[in-house]
């Protein structure tokens, strides 16, 4: 080996940022662009290689190159350290941690690292997911669901000084997969009873990589004591807060010192500019760029989680009759609440479905144009209004905007909740249907309180339209204009 090589060697054993950067370029043919965040998490692995952390988590959002650092890098990393090194990598699917296996793999196989730390990478040949060297060093690559047994990540003689291997979690559930209870319980309960026993001793490190997308995915359910395990915890939102304290729920997490300054995370990639697109879905929002999902109280919910999924999964064909349905917010400025417009559906007996989401700010004006180009868009049979909140004030409105057609007047007599009631109901039994795109709805009904009718502390204009909607098309009230029993 040349003297190049040999300091080259010698810098990469002793930098891993240095051998990110340079096996990066070698693969890719160029640069990797290094931001702060990037630094805590190497600093973070360095933690992890020197035996200060032996259970570890790191969320971070989204595109933010966690898997090059954090899979792709750190096992190719460790083999370079020491060719005896064992791997278990996961992902939610076989393909995503085949791909980065493979990635690794070809960080090994690069004449340059062959160069300074000479060993054979060869597939098993019972598995394309596994591939070991002459040393008995390798990776074994699979889902979190996948078949784990027949392999533990590290080898028996790992210590501080002796780094050996880890397993590896990286993304161990699908982001829309989070919102099923079933396949998110299912990956939490794997980790307990089959991933968590598949170190070769309890010193070989495991590592959870992931956005967080629940607040039950994996790292919630591990920070909250699901394994028993202390777990270091890198928490790394899209924006740095520092005056912000670490969740008291995370009982079994120990916060990890980032040392990033307050303001956005990796200007590179999101800044200001970027703010209203980031916010404009509030759970993605919250979750996975902000690294703190919504929590909800599922056994007091008026609308479950479970109920939305289920609506989300049917499709009753075509409609038999089609309302605009509208709940004006009491003031337009910048503070004010949206103006609630909703487009639902009647389809057959007991067949009904949320189509469009409407609901916007504005002026009386502008609310009443934009049902009543929703009304024209989908069809509709009529417009639906509530008489309490100004139904002449309403009416006048949208006939001033030039609205000929029906106008159906609801009457309330009884609280948002108790009204709110009935339609949870048709939801569970499986009567309501949801179109694509409701997710601001789905959000407040969700975090619909039944003690204040609100959501998230402001009026629920969202929920309040489509409750008079599927109250209408049901015929669940009594009357021409109806009143809640």
């Amino acid at each position: 080996m040349g003297a190049v090589s040999m300091a080259r060697k010698l810098e990469c054993e002793l930098d891993f940022e240095y051998f990110i950067r340079y096996f990066f370029k070698q693969r890719l043919g160029s640069k990797m662009i290094i931001g702060p965040h990037h630094r805590a998490m190497i600093r973070f692995m360095n933690d992890v290689i020197s035996g200060k952390i032996k259970r570890g988590i790191i969320n971070i959002p989204p595109g933010y190159t966690k898997t090059e650092i954090a899979s792709i890098s750190f096992m190719a990393y460790g083999l370079a350290m020491n060719n005896r090194s064992k791997f278990l990598h996961l992902s939610y699917s076989d393909g995503l941690a085949l791909d980065n296996s493979a990635k690794s793999r070809l960080v090994v196989k690069s004449k340059e690292f062959q160069t300074m730390w000479p060993m054979r990478p060869q597939d098993d040949a019972d598995s394309k997911s596994t591939w070991w060297n002459e040393f008995g060093g390798g990776v074994r690559a699979t889902s979190t669901m996948g078949q784990v047994t027949g392999f533990r990540a590290g080898t028996a003689e790992h210590t501080e000084d002796n780094f050996t291997g880890a397993l590896i979690i990286d993304d161990p559930v699908k982001p829309e997969d989070a919102y099923s209870e079933l396949k998110r319980e299912g990956v939490n309960n794997n980790y307990n009873e089959t991933i968590a026993s598949r170190v070769m001793i309890e010193e070989v490190p495991i590592l959870v990589i992931m956005q967080r997308i629940h607040w039950n995915d994996l790292s919630g359910y591990l920070l909250r004591g699901g394994s028993g395990e202390m777990w270091h915890h890198l928490n790394l939102p899209v924006e740095i807060d520092n005056s912000q304290a670490y969740p008291s729920q995370y009982t079994h997490g120990i916060p990890y010192d980032h040392g990033l300054e307050d303001g956005w995370l990796w200007e590179f990639k999101h800044r200001e500019e970027h703010r209203v697109a980031l916010e404009s879905h509030r759970r993605k929002h919250r979750a996975q760029y902000m690294q703190d999902p919504i929590e909800r109280d599922e056994d007091n919910q008026v609308w479950t989680e479970s109920m939305i999924n289920k609506a989300r999964a049917k499709n009753f064909g075509e409609p038999t009759r089609t309302v605009i349905s509208i709940d004006p917010a009491v003031s337009n400025d910048d503070t004010s609440d949206e103006h609630g417009i909703i487009v639902a559906h009647k389809h057959q007996k007991n067949q009904y479905t949320i189509e469009k989401d409407h609901t916007r700010r504005g002026s009386p004006l502008e609310w009443a144009q934009a049902a009543i180009a929703a009304y024209d868009r989908h069809d509709a049979n009529e417009i639906v209004i509530e008489t309490n909140q100004g139904g002449d004030m309403c009416e006048d409105t949208l006939r001033n905007a030039g609205f000929k057609g029906k106008i159906t007047r609801v009457h309330a007599t009884k609280g948002k909740v108790i009204r709110a009631e009935p339609i949870s109901a048709l939801y569970e039994i499986g009567y309501v249907a949801h179109g694509e795109g409701l997710s601001l709805l789905e959000d407040e009904q969700q975090d619909f309180d039944p003690l204040t009718g609100k959501s998230r502390g402001k009026s629920p204009n969202r929920v309040d339209a489509a409750v008079w909607a599927l109250t209408e098309l049901a015929g669940l009230g009594q009357g021409g204009g109806f009143v809640f029993l």
